[in-house]
């Protein structure tokens, strides 16, 4: 992404549009603080302070500036208002133009496990860079919580499919019930678990469960 002194976005590329979930039109010609507001809900935000800084380093030494891993958190564009939490790294290279600085190349990588952040806390320190505890437990925090939302939707595709488990064992154990009983096949026994379904207006699977129990109540 390039930025000029005032911070403004003046260009961007595909990579760029992906990793920050926005359009591209969304984001060219505006403010960085506009385009990307902080975290309200996060009293120890501060990526744009560290931006600004970086941005004016760079341009100051006429060349790059490394800015340290840090939080900055990003708008979910399915629930405007709700935030993402992000982790970044990045550097910033100053562009000109022959005549004077006219703005800076902003370089962005996401960090999105504990080993990343881990080796860039590392590199931070290496650099000789302060990095309190503070800010280090504000960065995995927040991969905590990416860590949280992501197992969230495996942990109910698990739950989901032991409930398919459960439900097809209970579903033969009543098929083959049935068909001891009334000595008939399996596709004859499950036609009728679906005839005593569709009668009772009551699922397959309950059914099969309510049909079970009472088999075994009889033991």
């Amino acid at each position: 992404m390039f930025l000029d002194r005032d911070l403004r976005i003046r260009g961007l590329n595909a990579p760029y549009e992906a990793i920050s979930l926005r359009k591209r039109d969304d984001m060219l010609g505006g403010l960085v603080a506009d385009v990307f507001p902080e975290n309200s809900d996060d009293p120890q935000a501060s990526g744009l302070e560290l931006l600004a800084a970086s941005v004016e380093a760079a341009l100051a030494r006429n060349g790059t500036d490394v800015m340290p891993i840090m939080r900055y958190d990003i708008i979910d564009p399915r629930y405007p208002g709700i935030f993402l939490p992000k982790v970044w790294t990045a550097r910033n290279l100053a562009i000109h133009d022959g005549d004077g600085h006219i703005g800076v190349l902003h370089q962005v990588t996401e960090i999105t496990s504990f080993d990343q952040a881990l080796s860039a806390l590392s590199l931070t320190s290496a650099g000789g860079r302060t990095y309190d505890a503070a800010a280090q437990l504000h960065v995995l925090a927040a991969l905590s919580a990416q860590s949280r939302s992501g197992r969230d939707p495996m942990a109910q595709e698990i739950e989901q499919l032991r409930r398919a488990l459960e439900t097809r064992d209970i579903i033969g154990q009543a098929k083959g019930m049935l068909m001891e009983r009334f000595d008939i096949d399996a596709a004859a026994a499950f036609d009728l678990l679906v005839r005593l379904s569709q009668s009772s207006n009551t699922p397959v699977a309950e059914i099969a469960e309510k049909l079970v129990k009472i088999d075994h109540s009889r033991r």
